[in-house]
């Protein structure tokens, strides 16, 4: 499967018992593949146009993790499965294995970024790293894991994929020849930003558009959901730049980040929402 988002992330409740070893170690145990630093999966995921198939386990003490890396992982379907389809993150949190530190501090800091609160979890990430797919511990062997693992990415392909990094979005519409798409949203609070959501961006034939015409940039401002630090002063300072007054604001911005164009919630659906941003965005990009 080939994507532009690409990555997926899986978190498992539990996996077999794995001692300390070089990556290479790991690769053979398992049959290749995986990884477990974040940023080396995110610059294969890029270079392969994969997503990252992240398992979230507690491998030398999760009865549910290890029942998932003996009935599928380590499996041949799942590893030919794996070698064409996703790039493998494993993010351990064990109790007796020995770690270096800088990998607890990633593994935490990803649980909490992505709400993991049990083991195992197996999420689907984009290139990004924005969560696109979630399952964990399946009945049923490789073949259903498998199954599931496969309906997840299928869906997450048909749907829009968004950045959160506005250097990034800037970055991709430079190489893409695209503008931005700047979305300012309070996703869990704004009764028009949540409307616009579900009638037009959750929308497949918003996707097919948008993946053709557009970078998508989610710039949130939640009352409830969790945001680092560093992501809330970059939606802020933008913000303030662009003058935002209200949500939600839908900006059209060339590769300097000049505005070019603005738009918002339309009634009407997917298709008049899409008529409204071309003639927003006509002759400027």
């Amino acid at each position: 499967m080939q994507n532009t988002f690409l990555v997926a992330v899986t978190a498992l409740a539990c996996a077999l018992p794995i001692p300390a070893q070089e990556p290479a170690q790991r690769d053979a145990r398992h049959g290749g593949g995986w990884l477990t630093d974040y940023d080396d999966a995110l610059a294969a995921a890029k270079k392969l146009d994969r997503p990252i198939l992240a398992n979230f386990t507690g491998s030398d003490w999760c009865h549910w993790c290890k029942r998932l890396s003996q009935e599928v992982f380590a499996t041949d379907a799942f590893r030919d499965w794996a070698r064409e389809h996703v790039v493998l993150l494993e993010l351990d949190f064990p109790r007796e294995t020995e770690q270096a530190a800088a990998l607890k501090k990633q593994n935490r800091e990803l649980a909490k970024k992505h709400r993991v609160s049990g083991f195992p979890t197996v999420l689907f990430l984009d290139a990004g790293g924005n969560e696109i797919g979630r399952t964990g511990y399946v009945k049923g062997g490789a073949k259903r894991w498998l199954a599931k693992a496969t309906a997840e990415l299928a869906k997450a392909e048909a749907a829009p994929v968004w950045t959160e990094d506005y250097a990034e979005a800037l970055e991709r519409a430079r190489k893409e020849n695209k503008l931005v798409l700047a979305d300012f949203t309070g996703s869990d609070w704004c009764g028009w930003c949540i409307k616009l959501d579900k009638e037009v961006f959750s929308t497949a034939e918003f996707a097919a558009w948008a993946r053709k015409n557009v970078v998508l940039l989610k710039l949130d401002f939640p009352r409830k959901k969790r945001q680092s630090k560093q992501q809330k002063r970059q939606n802020a300072k933008l913000r303030d730049r662009y003058g935002i007054r209200g949500y939600p604001t839908v900006l059209f911005l060339n590769r300097k980040g000049e505005k070019v164009g603005q738009s918002g919630y339309v009634r009407g659906g997917p298709r008049a929402w899409i008529a409204a941003a071309e003639k927003a965005m006509r002759g400027k990009r």
